[in-house]
């Protein structure tokens, strides 16, 4: 027998809802929170202690309470002011930021993310695809100088110019040529992939570090080569009897240069120079400081003499209070003697026959004697002041006599140093004469002179020890072959990507004095301004200051003995880092607009800062105290630096004047020629070239002796 089973298929009417698809915060929560309500709600305004830009923050939450609540969008106070539910409306009415109501459909999307969870978005690395920057920029973001005055670089663009300064000529453009690699870029010349903001020379001059978008490349000199040498026609040199040498147009004869000196003569004059106008420094710094310790000394002797005559009025004061206090006290005893007596009697009148005349009587005996008593106690509390004012008086005589003797201590040292830097001077300008006369006395019998073969440098073979050249420009000893030197790529300094540890643009590099440090200031703007220190030796990452600003740092100088860096931000302060201990020790505060730059004097006493407000404020560093603000520009002062160890600052600014200052304001002159917006500056390190660049290019530069312009390198 054959079974056949039914085979039945059941329906059911449930149905398993699918899961919503996560939301992205990034994607799709975001934009419509930075739009109203990160507005107002962020690191930089942080309004109600609300700050909205992540998610975490959020959570966190405010002076209120927690933002929100992960999994609870309804509970959450965030999504009910935005729903207008809770007590303050958000965002309101009014606002300055043009935040409008969250739609229907934000509001709905809100909360399904807060109550999914309030996940943030998958953390991604931001891929940038670089292009060629538009043609036709030339505006010079950043110039530097090398120490010794020889080279110049500036910076167009992504494109950076090395000039040799005693022939006035350019040298190269830097390339990197993995940048070649990538196709964007046909011809060599380019630098980085997008504007350099910052350049610095190391200490030594060897080396140039560039900054640019999340990095800073590091560039090496390399040794000149032996020289090529060249016949000239355009040049005739001739050594004298006396071992000079002169460099004539061959055609014509036209002296372009008598020269008397070398390169070793030139520079070792240059350093002693320095030495003695830093000590022609310290002497001002002395004679200052002189006149602050006798004027403290005379106020400290005005303020004794004061404290005298004081401890003889309370002296006086204290005999009058104790005269006072034996009559009160022998008026005190008569009268309670007297409400006694009346006392007394009043008790043994009956009660049933009052005597009226006797009770007031006593009630006048009781008040004269209430009276007596008030009157001793305001006595004896005049007689305890006295006493007090006396011991007041004798302890402001003791510190006052203590600081007397400290003020005029503090005289006869300041004086007494002045003596001792005097002969520092005597013998810094003894010294300095000395290598000056021998100036023209120091050059020896040449075997041969020759020209390179590019024509830039006369080159005098000797019979012993390296040749000795000079610019065929205008006769001033150069290195011989500095004039081709050649500039590589060593090195690279962050990633240049969402990875690098550079926060955005580099806008402003320093090397430390002793070249061992290179600190690179940058920071996102309107978020952080952020520091890292990297070791030159090895390349690495040694210090990182993330948030030392509250906004993008445009200006770094370490101090003249190293131990401090100055910083100067967008956040209109000026910040002091002690790098021993990686804490700011003082923030200086005044500019109303971003600082710009920032500048040691040579003895480390004093720090200038310009700003876009149009003004330059010297801060002293020994006191803390803002010492001077300085105005006179109609635009920003884009740039700031004292000059060598002398109490002069070189100023560029937007309204094209190059002005040179006091600490004290006082203007020494101006330095003509400037046709645009100056957009920086730079100078050497003994402050006698200057120079500047503007947005249209061109690169200028100065002698700060005469405050002629020398020459002009365009674009």
């Amino acid at each position: 027998m054959r079974f056949i089973i039914p085979f039945v298929i059941l329906h059911s009417s449930f149905v398993i809802a699918a899961a919503p698809a996560p939301i992205d915060y990034d994607k799709q929560v975001r934009p419509f929170l930075k739009d109203n309500c990160i507005a107002c709600h962020n690191k930089t305004t942080t309004k109600g202690g609300l700050n909205m830009e992540t998610p975490e923050l959020m959570a966190k939450g405010g002076e209120s309470d927690k933002g929100i609540i992960p999994g609870k969008g309804a509970d959450s106070v965030m999504y009910q002011a935005a729903a207008h539910t809770w007590d303050s409306e958000m965002p309101p009415k009014g606002n300055k930021v043009g935040a409008v109501n969250l739609s229907a459909e934000q509001l709905s999307l809100f909360k399904a993310w807060i109550d999914q969870g309030a996940k943030a978005s998958p953390k991604k690395v931001q891929i940038i695809a670089w292009e060629p920057l538009p043609a036709g920029l030339q505006s010079i973001y950043a110039i530097a100088v090398a120490p010794q005055g020889d080279f110049a670089a500036a910076a167009r663009a992504n494109q950076i110019s090395i000039y040799h300064l005693p022939t006035q000529s350019l040298v190269t453009k830097l390339t990197d040529e993995t940048l070649l690699k990538t196709g964007l870029y046909k011809q060599p010349g380019v630098a980085h992939r997008d504007l350099v903001q910052s350049l610095a020379f190391s200490p030594d001059g060897t080396r140039l570090a560039t900054g640019s978008f999340r990095e800073v490349k590091l560039w090496k000199r390399s040794a000149p080569a032996a020289a090529a040498f060249a016949p000239s026609a355009k040049f005739t040199a001739t050594q004298e009897a006396d071992n000079s040498i002169k460099l004539t147009e061959t055609a014509g004869g036209k002296l372009i240069a008598h020269i008397k000196s070398d390169l070793a003569a030139e520079q070792a004059l240059a350093q002693h120079s320095l030495t003695a106008v830093r000590a022609a420094l310290e002497v001002t710094y002395q004679n200052e400081a002189i006149k602050k310790a006798e004027t403290d000394a005379t106020e400290q002797t005005n303020r004794l003499k004061k404290a005298n005559e004081l401890a003889d009025v309370a002296k006086k004061a204290l005999e009058d209070k104790k005269k006072d206090i034996k009559p009160k006290e022998d008026a005190k005893v008569a009268v309670e003697k007297a409400a006694k007596e009346v006392a007394d009697q009043l008790a043994k009148v009956p009660q049933d026959k009052p005597d009226e005349a006797l009770k007031k009587k006593n009630t006048e005996a009781q008040e004269k004697a209430t009276k007596a008593t008030a009157d001793l106690k305001l006595a004896q509390e005049a007689f305890t002041r006295a006493e007090a004012a006396i011991t007041d008086t004798a302890n402001e005589i003791k510190l006052v006599t203590e600081n007397e003797k400290k003020a005029k201590q503090t005289v006869v040292d300041a004086k007494a140093r002045l003596e001792v830097v005097k002969k520092e001077v005597e013998k810094a300008n003894a010294d300095r004469d000395l290598i000056a006369k021998t100036l023209t006395t120091g050059l020896k019998k040449a075997k041969s002179l020759q020209f390179s073969a590019n024509g830039l440098e006369l080159i005098a073979e000797q019979d012993s020890g390296p040749p000795l050249a000079w610019s065929t420009t205008n006769g001033k000893p150069i290195a011989p072959g500095s004039s081709s030197a050649t500039w590589t790529l060593e090195r690279t300094f962050g990633t240049g990507d969402g990875k690098s540890q550079i926060t955005d643009r580099a806008n402003s590099i320093a090397f430390s004095p002793d070249g061992k440090t290179l600190a690179i200031g940058s920071g996102e703007p309107s978020r952080s301004g952020d520091i890292t220190l990297w070791d030159m030796a090895t390349g690495k990452l040694t210090k990182d200051y993330a948030e030392r600003h509250l906004d993008s740092i445009f200006a770094l100088d370490f101090s003249p003995d190293g131990k401090l860096l100055a910083s100067g931000g967008a956040d209109k302060a000026v910040r002091i880092t002690d790098l021993s201990t990686g804490k700011v020790v003082k923030v200086f505060e005044g500019h109303t607009h971003h600082v710009l730059g920032v500048s040691w004097r040579a003895d480390g006493r004093l720090l200038a800062s310009s700003g876009a407000d149009n003004v330059v404020k010297v801060w002293d560093w020994t006191t803390g105290d803002r010492r001077k603000s300085v105005d006179g520009w109609d635009k920003e002062v884009t740039g700031i630096h004292y000059l060598g160890a002398a109490d002069q600052i070189a100023t560029s600014a937007g309204d094209n004047k190059l002005r040179l200052i006091t600490s004290d304001g006082g203007e020494v002159k101006q330095l003509a020629g400037a046709t645009a917006f100056l957009q920086s500056l730079a100078t050497t390190k003994s402050g006698d070239l200057v120079l500047g660049g503007d947005q249209d290019g061109n690169l200028r530069e100065w002698d700060v002796a005469t405050a002629k312009e020398i020459a002009v390198f365009k674009p």
